[in-house]
């Protein structure tokens, strides 16, 4: 009796023994699932960064010159570029719904709740200071880093500026927000608010940005937009001297399909400045800054940083093969400073940048994006004319 108990209890070890082997073999394949995940993001993220500058320099966009010059509608490539990719990063959305709902709703309304602790006050003046930014700097957060891989002069110096700007931000984010309350229609989608098909909706203004683009270059070819430096150099190429605005905007646009599908993630840059100025703070210090706090660790915000740093890489790479490195016609460094502290800390106020309000929140129809959208465009046209007609950037 005495053994058939021994002999039971040794049957029981051994069982817990080979469950705990089995438990252990499962954690794992657990383990290296997710280390082969998080790099396969690194790589993933690294490669559509490469993509967005490359395509940014390619398409000339990146110019202070044609970045003020659109402000005053005296060239069109930069809105032509925008509005290819916005319709095309909608298409991506639309496609994504359709082919990957659960997937696109998970990264839905993780942005519907960063919009959730916005005023559309807020929202709006960020949007405004943006715009000043962009016409004073002839720049925007995203193409900091295409101008510094391009090699234009004084583009560092609107990356400090951007730099301080987030710093800036950061340290006074608690007394920003309090000072608006959040507005539950910032949030709100275009087809939520006006209660129609989100389809219907998404087709319509799909529609609507193709027929846009399409007039523009009807009225305005792109070639007379752009004076070539170098004649001899092929249309569509990575040798090309610069793509037709609205191919590189459709090939901007599509990198969204492929952010959303493998990354669960919009496009945006501004966030990776507040994340750079957070690393230089020991952790005992953000503990009274819990804003920069959340920015300091996670691969998403590392991510971010890498995603710039990639686009540097892609924009260098670009200037390079084209022969156009180190070409493009600066600002002065103070208007440089300048406009880069204002479009990071109005990108940062607002909650998102040109691509990521701009492209991805407009393309998700979020009002509240939609809202900032608008008014960095109407800040920088209104500064843009203003400066023309005083002579002070121009």
């Amino acid at each position: 009796m005495t053994d058939d108990k021994n002999l039971s209890v040794n049957i029981d070890l051994t069982d817990k023994n080979n469950k705990t082997d089995e438990q252990m073999e499962e954690d794992k394949k657990s383990k290296w699932k997710y280390i082969l995940e998080r790099i396969l993001k690194i790589i993933v993220m690294m490669i559509i960064g490469f993509l967005f500058g490359f395509i940014l320099e390619k398409s000339k966009v990146y110019e202070p010159k044609f970045i003020r010059q659109q402000m005053i509608f005296n060239k069109f490539l930069m809105m032509k570029m925008f509005f290819s990719a916005l319709a095309t990063s909608s298409l991506s959305i639309f496609i994504l719904n359709l082919i990957a709902k659960e997937r696109y709703n998970k990264v839905f309304e993780s942005y519907r709740t960063m919009l959730k602790s916005k005023s559309i006050l807020i929202v709006c003046a960020g949007g405004l200071i943006l715009g000043l930014g962009m016409t004073i700097g002839g720049s925007c957060p995203g193409m900091v880093f295409v101008q510094l891989g391009a090699g234009v002069n004084y583009s560092y110096l609107t990356l400090v500026g951007g730099l301080l700007a987030g710093l800036f931000h950061g340290l006074l984010n608690s007394y920003l927000t309090a000072s608006s309350k959040p507005d539950a229609v910032t949030s709100k989608t275009l087809f939520e608010l006006i209660k129609v098909n989100a389809i219907i909706v998404r087709i319509l203004f799909i529609v609507l940005l193709a027929a846009g683009v399409a007039l523009m270059e009807i009225f305005v070819p792109w070639k007379k937009d752009y004076s070539f430096r170098d004649n001899t150099r092929p249309f569509f190429s990575v040798t090309s001297e610069v793509w037709q605005p609205i191919i590189g905007g459709c090939c901007l646009g599509s990198l969204q399909f492929f952010s959303l599908l493998l990354l669960s993630k919009s496009l945006g840059s501004s966030s990776s400045f507040t994340t750079a100025v957070s690393l230089i703070f020991p952790f005992k210090i953000l503990e009274k800054f819990p804003y920069l706090k959340k920015f300091r660790f996670g691969l998403n915000n590392y991510l971010s940083l890498l995603f710039v740093l990639s686009v540097f890489g892609g924009s260098m790479a670009s200037s390079f093969l084209g022969g156009v490195f180190n070409k493009a016609q600066p600002v002065h460094p103070y208007n440089a400073v300048l406009g880069g502290f204002l479009l990071v800390f109005g990108a940062r106020l607002a909650g998102g940048c040109n691509t990521g309000h701009g492209i991805s929140g407009t393309s998700h129809l979020f009002i509240g994006s939609i809202v900032a959208m608008m008014s960095m465009f109407a800040s920088g046209i209104l500064l843009g004319f203003f400066a023309r007609t005083n002579d002070f950037f121009f």
